[in-house]
């Protein structure tokens, strides 16, 4: 047996809505990492353009892919979906209009497997047409008991490099252990809840320095149109910062680390917003 065929699996989760004009690009980003051993699975969440045709097209070629077709939920109801057929060791989660770099999976899930950390973190490219700029928040490359970077992460927790998801590798164990999911009730913000819920258990987690995730920004995408709806919906903006920050909060009681941090995480509800 090929010794890469007896390590693990990650099950990378992809929520799509009329992703028609980015969907191959980054199809052909995932199905072509160096890291074979994937089940990919693609979600569509109503999409009214050809998005759900590409994927099944992609599909007949790739036996990895498997792509459900459902009605509009929203984000958080179609990762949900998603996680419910996940059978690999790992997740990765993918949005339609990013891509990764070829090695991006094969690096996170052999430092996760020789440090045998429950949660990686890394940096990414972000892009806003053809401009490029680098971002990793931690700047380190180690591996550390999950309470050492509390410290790091109660200053920063409104960042996109603490608050998304694309730049993590997770252990499906623990989030079968906890029954972590997406709030459905939150139009922003799921990915932040999430990781916090996720965060509970982790025992410990590895930095990595290089970028391991194509992020690419557009007039249109989710980011601008989430900041759209915090304008137009200030009460429900409000509700779910306070949820968010409950969210925070009780990670931080979970891991009798809250009395330590107090005095300041707080501060979390001023700072949080889009970046």
């Amino acid at each position: 047996m090929n010794p890469e065929q007896a390590e693990p699996t990650v099950s990378v989760v992809i929520p799509a809505y009329n992703a028609e004009k980015t969907l191959r690009r980054m199809l052909d980003s995932v199905l072509g990492q160096t890291w074979q051993k994937m089940q990919v699975i693609l979600v569509d969440d109503g999409s009214s353009d050809g998005t759900v045709a590409l994927a099944r097209e992609a599909a007949k070629k790739d036996p990895r892919l498997t792509v459900i077709a459902g009605e509009s939920l929203g984000v958080s109801a179609t990762r949900n979906r998603a996680l419910e057929l996940c059978s690999g060791k790992y997740i990765r989660f993918v949005d339609a209009d990013d891509t990764l770099p070829a090695d991006s999976m094969e690096i996170m899930v052999r430092r996760a497997e020789q440090d045998g950390s429950e949660l990686v973190i890394g940096g990414y490219d972000q892009y806003f047409g053809e401009n490029r700029s680098f971002h990793n928040l931690a700047k380190r490359n180690d591996t550390v008991p999950c309470d050492e970077m509390l410290d790091h992460l109660c200053s920063h927790a409104n960042s996109y490099f603490y608050g998304v998801l694309w730049n993590k590798l997770y252990r499906r164990e623990l989030a079968e252990k906890g029954r972590v999911r997406f709030c459905e009730d939150y139009f922003w913000g799921e990915d932040f809840a999430f990781n916090m819920d996720y965060m509970r258990e982790v025992k410990t987690v590895t930095f990595m320095k290089e970028a391991l995730y194509d992020y690419r920004r557009s007039a249109g995408s989710a980011t601008v149109k989430q900041c759209l709806d915090c304008i137009v919906h200030p009460g429900v903006n409000i509700r779910i910062k306070r949820g968010l920050y409950g969210h925070l909060k009780e990670m931080y009681k979970y891991r009798n680390q809250y009395d330590k941090y107090r005095r300041t995480l707080w501060l979390y509800l001023f700072r949080v917003g889009l970046e």
